[in-house]
């Protein structure tokens, strides 16, 4: 905590305003006013130019930047961006369509510039260890001012569920690296109990590579599957989906759920029209939910994608996640990070899937899983840089021994 605020830079206060900020300025918006330029898109604009503006500076300012954005996942990522705004060309509506682009750009070299700033600074750990409490403020911030605006009571099952995006993304940060109490006792409860299917089924997907860990997590992961099992035995199957991932439905089935398949079905069916360049990245899905008023998103990232920038963009964006995956799981990661970062890459995949966020606009979980995901580049960078660093040792030490013998 005593290096929270004293260690980040330029990069690090414009996030911590914008939390603050976005915290103030939020609200619920019609399908009519998601294109309008009020008073809280000027001031996201405004935001998006500084963390543009920060972005650049550092790009131009680090060498360790650069070759995090043209040397990791994060390449394939800026492909990606750099093709949504190249569909304003051809959107059905070519500001917007910029525009968004614009901001996803600005955000992801703001986090970037962000963590590449840290990494010099800190060790990984206590990078790892700033993110979380980062995650924090961002919770509880929200959280309060959430509650003085609306009346939400600051421990309830409205506040589990209106922060599941801030907390589930950093779930197996929180959950495997030894960091404070402070941050566990936060994050963990709200995305156990955040009743969002699309966290619990990241979470769960997430558990699976801890079975293939030696050691106490695969023991807690053995006897948490045992303990499943014998209630689903003991009270049936049926009840456990009632009182778990359809709690509060009337139904098991795709039927019973929030409507998701209903606009998956019509965002495919809007691909299928312009299938390899798409309608504009985000333009284009607007035209899909416009069916579903209460919607600002297909919730799903590929689909928004899809439907935005088309195959081409699609592949892009795949590209990066298999990228991801690989960097997860590098040789040059310690063991222990290994296994938090590809359990948060799965997370962070399901995320995708079912919700809002990265392959659409900076909105929902996009900034969280940006942040993570940046994170393993960044992390991942630093490890082989040291191995680098280090064979580079050995050899020049080798050559200057076979110096003095030959002497």
């Amino acid at each position: 905590m005593r290096n929270f605020f004293s260690v980040v830079g330029l990069p690090g206060f414009i996030l911590l305003m914008r939390s603050l900020i976005m915290a103030l300025i939020s609200r619920q918006r019609s399908f009519s006013e998601a294109t309008a330029v009020d008073a809280s898109a000027s001031i996201q604009i405004l935001l998006a130019v500084l963390a543009f503006g920060a972005g650049v500076y550092y790009v131009f300012r680090n060498p360790r930047l650069r070759v995090l954005l043209f040397d990791s996942p994060l390449k394939w990522f800026i492909v990606y961006t750099l093709w949504c705004a190249a569909t304003a060309l051809w959107s059905v509506n070519g500001t917007l369509s910029l525009y968004r682009a614009f901001e996803v750009l600005a955000w992801t070299l703001l986090l970037s510039a962000l963590l590449t700033h840290l990494i010099e600074r800190l060790s990984v750990y206590q990078v790892i260890t700033w993110i979380l409490y980062y995650a924090v403020f961002d919770i509880l911030t929200n959280i309060f001012i959430s509650s003085l605006r609306y009346g939400i009571p600051l421990f309830s099952i409205a506040t589990l569920v209106n922060e599941q995006f801030r907390s589930t993304t950093y779930f197996f940060l929180a959950l495997l690296i030894p960091v404070g109490w402070l941050i566990k006792i936060i994050i963990l409860p709200i995305s156990i109990f955040s009743l969002s299917n699309t966290a619990y089924a990241g979470i769960a997907g997430g558990l699976v590579p801890l079975v293939f860990e030696k050691g106490r997590w695969r023991r807690i992961f053995i006897m948490t599957g045992i303990i499943v099992l014998i209630a689903i035995s003991a009270v049936g199957v049926e009840k456990v989906l009632l009182q778990t991932i359809f709690y509060g439905h009337t139904g098991i089935g795709a039927e019973y759920t929030t409507g998701r398949d209903k606009i998956f079905d019509a965002a495919m069916q809007n691909a299928i029209e312009n299938p390899w360049l798409g309608k504009g990245f985000v333009a284009g899905e607007m035209g899909v939910i416009k069916l579903r008023s209460t919607l600002m998103s297909v919730h799903n990232g590929f689909l928004s994608a899809l439907v935005g920038t088309g195959l081409i963009g699609l592949f892009f964006l795949i590209f990066f996640f298999v990228r991801l995956f690989f960097s997860a799981r590098s040789k040059y990661l310690p063991p222990e990070l290994k296994v938090t970062f590809f359990s948060s890459v799965i997370l962070i995949t399901v995320h995708t899937l079912g919700n809002p966020g990265i392959g659409a606009r900076v909105y929902g979980t996009w900034l969280p899983a940006m942040l993570v995901a940046t994170l393993i580049c960044v992390v991942q960078q630093y490890y082989k840089q040291e191995a680098y660093n280090t064979q580079t040792f050995q050899e020049d030490m080798g050559k200057l021994r076979s110096t003095l013998d030959l002497q």
